[in-house]
């Protein structure tokens, strides 16, 4: 069993951290993924392997299981293991956050086994038809928040800010804008980082793909705000969110993840996620809107009925791995 990484890097706090839990390695196809892994996730055994290697003969002969997430290369080639080396290979599908992109999905694309959260992301495989082009699933819980606070004096060490500051910490989180949701960023950002700034820290997480799609436009909005702290190689998400007084989203899976501190939470669009939170019209002032609403204690329930249905109970990782062990049985 290996983990394959060849998507962004912010993908390694989900395939990294499950290669650790599992103690099996990691190998990541570009040496600056390599040197990522390294740094962030020095618990797991991390090679780099080119594109190229990863050839049919050389997967078949050195892998049984392949755990991938993001790209489905992985998926695509299984058909051919068993026609060119007479090797059934078993891909299995780490997700890479608790989205609340893909409702409207049409033709998923087909997979061997897919790993399952809870039941908010079982309920959105069934409804959009991925659960029946999957051959089998397996449930994890929420493994990750596990991860960081049994090595959370390793990776507050990589924090970007000071632990203890005299503000208090607002951690804005955007998507990209996809086929499906928009992202608030392009609309939001600047009217945030004036408005906001002088009552809180800000702290903005990049959506990898709001530079790699739309590199003009989101590198002007950095440049214009030398300032403002703009994360965008920082992959651990727990020591940031663990560190932050409130999140600000829209569709990320951030905010899922955020569940789990049962703090403050805001929204610039209607979601499944914002009856968490509040939702901030544009008209109103985002920094006086934010100080105005900060006590959600009222909302502190639904966060955690929230959080359930979302990952589930916590399991250990040979509950996990059992777990897999059990659904790659099953034919």
């Amino acid at each position: 069993m290996i983990g394959i990484h060849t998507g962004p890097d912010t993908h390694l706090d989900h395939l990294g951290v499950l290669c650790a839990l599992l103690q099996i390695p990691l190998w990541v196809t570009e040496p600056k993924s390599f040197n990522t892994a390294k740094t962030y996730y020095p618990q797991v055994e991390v090679h780099l392997k080119s594109m190229g290697e990863l050839s049919i003969p050389y997967l078949a002969e050195n892998c049984d299981v392949i755990l991938e997430s993001g790209h489905y290369w992985a998926a695509e080639l299984r058909p051919l293991f068993k026609l060119l080396c007479g090797k059934e290979m078993r891909v299995i599908y780490v997700p890479h956050g608790n989205s609340d992109k893909g409702h409207s999905l049409q033709n998923p694309h087909p997979k061997d086994l897919s790993l399952v959260y809870g039941s908010h992301m079982l309920d959105l495989l069934k409804k959009n038809g991925s659960l029946e082009r999957t051959q089998g699933y397996a449930l994890t819980g929420n493994y990750r928040y596990p991860f960081y606070l049994q090595h959370k004096a390793f990776y507050d060490t990589f924090l970007p800010f000071p632990p203890k500051r005299k503000k208090k910490t607002l951690l804005y989180a955007p998507s990209w804008p996809d086929q499906e949701n928009p992202s608030s960023f392009f609309d939001c950002c600047e009217k945030l980082i004036e408005e906001a700034s002088p009552y809180f820290h800000l702290i903005i997480k990049l959506h990898p793909f709001l530079e790699e799609h739309y590199p003009a436009e989101t590198t002007r909005i950095l440049q214009n705000h030398p300032k403002t702290l703009f994360l965008t190689d920082f992959p651990p998400i727990y020591p940031l969110l663990a560190h932050s007084d409130a999140y600000l989203g829209d569709f990320s899976s951030i905010g899922y993840d955020y569940l789990a501190f049962d703090r403050p939470m805001f929204f610039f669009y209607e979601g499944p996620l914002s009856h968490c939170g509040k939702v901030i019209p544009r008209k109103e002032h985002f920094g006086e809107f934010i100080r105005k609403n900060w006590n959600q204690e009222e909302l502190s329930e639904s966060r955690k009925r929230q959080y359930t249905y979302a990952f589930g109970e916590e399991k250990k990782p040979d509950q996990i791995y059992k777990e897999i062990k059990k659904a790659l049985s099953k034919r």
